[in-house]
C-alpha cells in the first residue's frame, strides 16, 4: 500500500480542492498519496505505516499510498530519472509527497528548484504537494534547526504543505533523550523512528489528531516493538501538537 501527497506552484490547470478532513461517508473515494523520496521513505514502509494508522478511523478517506523511492537518490536525480515525474502526471492523486536526501542543507536552493518542478505537475493534476521534513543525523543534533529552517523556507517560497517529521523527533528526544529513534547509523529510523514519522505524516496530511490511533506496535522491515502506553500515546501527543503550527489555516 501507497500513498500519494501533491503540491501546487503555478496558476495552471486544475485548483486543488481545499484540505480538509474528509468522512467516507461524503467522499468514499481514497485519499491517494505519492511518497517519491529514498532509504528515509522506504526504511520500515512509512508509507504503509501511515496508511495503517488512517484506516484505523471509519470517518476519514480511506489511504491508497503509493512511493517511488531510491536508496541515496535526490529529488534531482529522481527527475532526470523519469518515473516520479512520470507517475505523476500518469494518475490522479490527492498529495504528492517529497522527500529529500541530505543534500538539502549543502544545496538548498538545488532542492528549491526541483520542488517547484514537481510541484508544477502536482498541481496540473489536482493535486497538493508536501514536505517531508526529515530529521538530522543522530551525532549533529544541532543541525535539525537548520534542516527545519530550509524545508519550511522552500514550502513558502513555492507555496507546499509541510510534515514536520523532524520536528517531532527534536521534541520527542528533548522529552526522552534515550528514545531508540535511529538505527546504530544514526541516520536510518529505527521502529520507534518510522512509528513517530508515520503519526506526524497522518497528522499533516488528514489534519487530524493520531492520538489514539497509532496503536502500541512499532513495525521495522525485521521486527516489530511494542511499546508500553505512556510511551506511544507522548509520540502520537507530540506528532499532533508539533504538526498543527504546520497546518493550512
Amino acid at each position: 500500500m501507497f500513498f500519494l501527497l501533491t503540491a501546487c506552484s503555478d496558476t495552471s490547470g486544475p485548483t486543488p480542492e481545499p484540505l480538509v478532513p474528509v468522512t467516507r461517508a461524503a467522499d468514499p473515494r481514497p485519499l491517494r498519496i505519492l511518497f517519491i523520496g529514498n532509504s528515509l521513505t522506504f526504511f520500515n514502509d512509512l508509507p504503509a505505516r501511515t496508511a495503517e494508522i488512517a484506516l484505523r478511523d471509519t470517518t476519514l478517506r480511506s489511504p491508497d499510498a503509493q512511493s517511488v523511492t531510491r536508496s541515496s537518490t535526490s529529488l534531482r536525480q529522481h527527475w532526470f530519472l523519469g518515473t516520479a515525474p512520470q507517475r505523476i502526471q500518469a494518475e490522479r492523486w490527492d498529495y504528492v509527497v517529497l522527500q529529500e536526501s541530505s543534500n538539502i542543507v549543502d544545496a538548498p536552493e538545488t532542492t528549491e528548484v526541483y520542488v517547484a518542478k514537481y510541484d508544477s505537475l502536482a498541481r496540473a493534476g489536482g493535486a497538493r504537494t508536501m514536505l517531508y521534513l526529515t530529521w538530522t543525523y543522530g551525532d549533529v543534533p544541532q543541525l535539525q534547526d537548520s534542516v527545519t529552517h530550509i524545508y519550511t523556507r522552500i514550502a513558502q517560497h513555492v507555496g507546499t504543505l509541510v510534515a514536520p517529521v523532524g520536528v517531532a523527533w527534536k521534541q520527542a528526544l528533548q522529552v526522552q533523550p534515550t528514545l531508540p529513534l535511529y538505527l546504530p547509523d544514526s541516520l536510518h529510523p529505527a521502529p520507534m523512528g518510522t512509528y513517530l514519522a508515520a503519526n506526524t505524516m497522518f497528522a499533516a496530511l488528514y489534519r487530524h489528531t493520531p492520538v489514539g490511533l497509532a496503536g502500541l506496535q512499532a513495525i521495522g522491515d525485521t521486527n516489530i516493538v511494542t511499546l508500553d502506553s505512556a510511551t506511544a500515546a507522548m509520540l502520537q501527543t507530540t506528532a499532533w501538537t508539533v504538526t498543527q503550527p504546520y497546518l493550512p489555516k
